[in-house]
């Protein structure tokens, strides 16, 4: 019953809605005309992330940060896998002197050892995921506080972001592409702001 009454309301709605937009259809009065215009003058305009990470300097002193980060980690972890694979081949290097127990507790601790590792790997691991999701966050907030101002001058309606690993728009205008300006001022605010290197 309740499903049939929520039917009949919808239905009376759009049917005033199709009466009232026919009886405007005829009409070529001024709030038609202003409706029409408002619609024309909808503005977009989209900007190219490729090319951001490409040419904002804060995002590439980031990714070079990053990167030795992660090349040192990668290093140091490589440097105390050697270090613990030497004392094995040390220690097995003795041979026959070796007794049971030398044995087990060089396997306890070789295990020891080799867990700590993995567990500082993983510690390295989430601490360098946790780093590269907050710097995209800072330059995510960085895109849309410059967009903010920015927009303040331009009057877009709606500002898309275009990445050719994520392509959502099916079409795009290059006349519609004001990445190279959102760069230059970008790279501005941030030359500014005293954050650079």
């Amino acid at each position: 019953m309740n499903q049939k009454l929520i039917n009949i309301i919808l239905g009376a709605g759009i049917a005033i809605l199709l009466i009232l937009q026919l009886k405007n259809v005829g009409k070529t009065g001024a709030a038609s005309s202003v409706k029409s215009d408002t619609a024309m003058a909808l503005k977009l305009a989209y900007v190219d992330l490729d090319s951001i990470q490409e040419k904002y300097v804060f995002y590439k002193e980031k990714m070079q940060e990053f990167e030795k980060k992660k090349e040192s980690a990668d290093r140091d972890l490589n440097n105390a896998f050697q270090k613990i694979e030497a004392e094995k081949n040390a220690f097995a290097q003795r041979g026959n002197a070796i007794t049971q127990a030398e044995y087990e507790n060089f396997q306890r601790a070789y295990q020891s050892k080799m867990q700590n590792l993995d567990q500082q790997k993983q510690m390295l691991e989430n601490s360098i995921a946790a780093e590269g999701a907050k710097t995209m966050e800072d330059l995510k907030k960085r895109i849309n506080d410059f967009l903010v101002e920015y927009n303040k001058k331009q009057a877009y309606s709606y500002i898309f972001s275009y990445s050719a690993a994520l392509n959502i728009l099916f079409y795009k205008d290059p006349a519609q592409d004001i990445t190279d300006e959102v760069v230059a001022g970008l790279n501005a605010a941030y030359n500014k702001s005293g954050d650079k290197k």
